[in-house]
């Protein structure tokens, strides 16, 4: 049989949530570099293509929400049709069909949520947790075992926004809290409004995805644990891709995991520079305006303080100096763009701060012993 130039892929994914925007970056990344498809893709849009011949179709990426399965997916031939799909249940939805399976391997997410929270030194910890969501049960489950074997007082999980506002009101502070995702994170900085608590002077959040544009227009600012979906999405791609060729049997398609095992400190949860005003107000204009020039007598004349106190003050509350300070967020930024973007190096080092690419590829290497190149997707 004649192998095709191009394959016809049918491509679902519920673009509302960030994890499968993200994987479905990833794919596109794979396609653009490696290979072509013509990808049907569908999102659920009132306005986007609805009818499709199955007998064209050579691969399928499903992502499967809410138990529901498209009926054109009982036309194919899952024995001659490769498919991936992107399901968190405990078991297969389609036992008898091989498939490549995407899934959230939780243990690394939570143990780094419980190690971020736990060096707060809070009173007490708790979970918000998504209804009904096996991975957000799993993902609780994992993170109040870690608090609890290191000695932390965990107090409860919720899915209830009822009661959110009263648990919180009612728990020692300060109150470590782990949402299941950012979205949750952000219902429970809103929570914390309605029972009067300052986060995160009494409670301190901490989410899941690291949806820049959602964690960013928060006020303050959230914390999030960014998930490795855009690389499971090149991978999945890649796996179907050498299936669809003949590579790698259906049968024997592996399964792709993806994971989070580092925290994007945002305000919620960065407690050192919530107790004085004066760092505080300088932290938050250095999260915004890290990428410009930053000169430290500038902040001291907009703050109407010298630049000796501002310095000093900033050192003894945060425990690092504003130049240090600057840099990580510049780091941060930059770890998030390689990992997230085909930009150039050029490019984001343009962005995030830095004078040029070798400049970005010095601090890399002194700062944290790599080159840039090692957070780059597909790697």
């Amino acid at each position: 049989m004649t192998t095709p130039s191009i394959f016809n892929v049918v491509v679902t994914a519920n673009l509302a949530y960030q994890t499968n925007a993200a994987m479905l970056g990833g794919i596109m990344s794979y396609v653009k570099t490696h290979t072509s498809w013509n990808i049907i893709l569908i999102t659920g849009r009132i306005d986007e293509q609805k009818h499709f011949s199955t007998n064209e179709i050579d691969g399928v990426v499903l992502d499967f929400v809410d138990n529901k399965i498209p009926k054109w997916i009982h036309a194919l031939d899952f024995r001659r049709i490769p498919m991936v799909l992107n399901s968190n249940r405990a078991a297969p939805v389609f036992p008898s069909c091989p498939c490549c399976r995407i899934y959230c391997d939780n243990a690394p997410i939570a143990a780094t949520a419980a190690r971020h929270l736990l060096s707060k030194q809070c009173e007490a910890y708790a979970f918000v947790h998504s209804t009904g969501q096996n991975w957000s049960d799993e993902r609780g489950e994992l993170f109040s075992n870690a608090i609890r074997a290191a000695g932390g007082n965990f107090l409860w999980k919720t899915s209830d926004r009822k009661i959110l506002s009263r648990l919180i009101a009612a728990a020692p502070k300060p109150l470590g809290v782990f949402a299941a995702t950012d979205i949750l994170a952000r219902t429970t900085l809103d929570a914390c409004r309605m029972a009067g608590c300052r986060v995160p002077d009494d409670v301190l959040i901490l989410g899941v995805d690291n949806d820049t544009m959602l964690c960013e227009m928060s006020n303050p600012t959230l914390s999030s644990i960014p998930l490795s979906s855009r690389e499971t999405g090149y991978r999945a791609a890649e796996i179907l891709d050498r299936t669809m060729r003949g590579e790698i049997a259906i049968g024997e398609m592996p399964d792709v995991p993806y994971t989070g095992n580092h925290v994007v400190e945002r305000l919620s949860s960065a407690r050192s520079f919530a107790y004085d005003a004066l760092v505080r107000r300088c932290r938050e204009t250095l999260e915004t305006e890290f990428a410009s020039p930053i000169r430290i007598a500038d902040l001291a004349t907009r703050f109407h303080v010298s630049r000796r106190t501002l310095e000093t003050h900033f050192r003894d509350v945060a425990g690092t100096t504003i130049a240090e300070e600057v840099c990580r967020l510049r780091i941060e930024h930059a770890k998030h763009l390689l990992s997230t973007t085909c930009d150039s190096q050029e490019k984001i080092a343009a962005e995030c701060g830095f004078y040029n690419a070798s400049h970005l590829s010095a601090t890399f290497r002194s700062r944290l012993g790599m080159r840039p190149s090692a957070f780059r997707l597909g790697r």
